[in-house]
């Protein structure tokens, strides 16, 4: 009898602990819902709109990188569409996200004076977006780098790009596309990555490559149009915590078929050798393999890249599409694309920024040499702008259409 009795009290006391699951719950109602965060340099005469709730004595401003503009949109209950048409549940007109911005000193301090402002709790687990100006990212990231990877709240997930003006002119766009803008910004970047124009860096992919001792940390470099359309123009690269330097759009491409990133969804537009048509080629799949040597005390890269695609486009009608046509367009793209390459891996030799990770390729193939010589990652990157490389490229197109000529 003792032993059922002690046996039926270990089984409440084991029970106990599992119904306290909610004792902290907060109800999604009462809670600032950010989907989206852009961070810019605040203007003189900002530090007047902090309320201060953070200072013990005013900080000293030679000391620090100046005021920061934090702008986010917060969810606005019952006013987020949930299907096609208007069925938001708001009334007519209402905007489903409330823009608003504070300042600070840091990121937290920015966030905690806006939290003076709110009657709702600031909730970071459905961020999706987090934009900084590239005026921000010139000056380093340290401090947003810092506040991001130690709140549990974000996730890994979240997109990190860079923006060409102000952050909050971004916040602040009406696409007609998407009600919500935060989704508009998003649904570009996941779609871009789905079609093959863009890597899959998301803020988690950033803090581990800007991690590593042999590679640095890049994100996509956005410019907000006129018709509040937004535009993938790069990708905006860093040399630890500082941007260093942007790329163009058709660089991407280059940068995943190094990488041997697929699908391939770029497009490049040339002339056919011996003929005044211009063609469009477009790429579909791509191999690439990447080998590190040490010649005369040195690294040394070669790269061998296979590209396959499609002949999509050609301007001229009377030139017919033979197999001698399509070897010569073959071989003007590898010479072109060749002398591409080499000229964006030089781009981020000069910035010393090596975002194709070959510093992590002679760590893993040649760790004495990376022991002995290289060891820290302050050394890679001086070692990097002097290192050679050397590109081999291969082009084969597969389909020209449904046209027989």
């Amino acid at each position: 009898m003792w032993q059922n009795l002690i046996k039926q009290i270990l089984v409440v006391v084991l029970i106990v602990p599992m119904l306290t699951g909610c004792w902290d719950r907060l109800e999604i109602e009462d809670r600032a819902v950010v989907l989206a965060i852009g961070i810019d340099n605040a203007k003189p005469g900002d530090d007047k709109e902090t309320s201060n709730s953070t200072h013990i004595l005013k900080p000293d401003t030679d000391s620090s990188k100046g005021l920061i503009r934090i702008t986010v949109q917060i969810a606005v209950p019952g006013r987020i569409p949930l299907g096609t048409g208007d069925g938001s549940g708001g009334p007519a007109g209402a905007k489903p996200v409330w823009v608003l911005s504070s300042v600070g000193y840091t990121v937290e301090d920015a966030l905690t004076n806006l939290q003076q402002q709110l009657a709702d709790q600031l909730f970071l687990g459905h961020l999706r977006v987090i934009v900084i100006s590239e005026d921000v990212a010139k000056k380093g990231i340290e401090n947003e780098y810092d506040f991001f990877r130690r709140q549990p709240q974000v996730r890994r997930t979240v997109w990190m790009v860079v923006s060409k003006g102000n952050a909050a002119d971004i916040m602040n766009a009406t696409p007609q596309l998407e009600r919500v803008p935060t989704l508009y910004l998003l649904a570009t970047l996941e779609h871009a990555r789905e079609m093959g124009k863009l890597p899959n860096i998301f803020m988690g992919v950033f803090f581990s490559a800007s991690s590593a001792k042999g590679k640095e940390g890049m994100v996509p470099y956005l410019v907000l149009k006129k018709e509040s359309n937004i535009e993938i123009a790069g990708m905006a690269y860093f040399k630890n915590d500082t941007m260093v330097g942007t790329t163009t759009a058709l660089q991407i491409g280059h940068y995943m078929a190094i990488k041997e990133v697929n699908p391939g969804g770029y497009k490049v537009l040339l002339e056919i050798p011996d003929s005044k048509t211009m063609a469009i080629f477009k790429s579909t799949h791509r191999k690439a393999k990447i080998t590190t040597t040490i010649q005369d005390g040195k690294v040394h890269a070669l790269i061998k890249c296979q590209i396959e695609g499609d002949l999509v486009e050609k301007s001229n009608e009377n030139v017919l599409i033979t197999k001698e046509n399509l070897k010569k367009l073959e071989g003007k793209i590898q010479s072109d694309g060749t002398i591409g390459f080499k000229k964006f891996i030089q781009q981020t030799q000069k910035n010393g920024s090596d975002i194709f990770g070959f510093g992590e390729y002679v760590r893993a193939t040649q760790p004495a040499y990376w022991n002995k010589v290289v060891k820290t990652k302050e050394a890679w990157e001086e070692q990097y702008k002097e290192m050679s490389v050397d590109v081999t490229l291969q082009i084969k197109i597969r389909r020209v259409g449904t046209k027989t000529n």
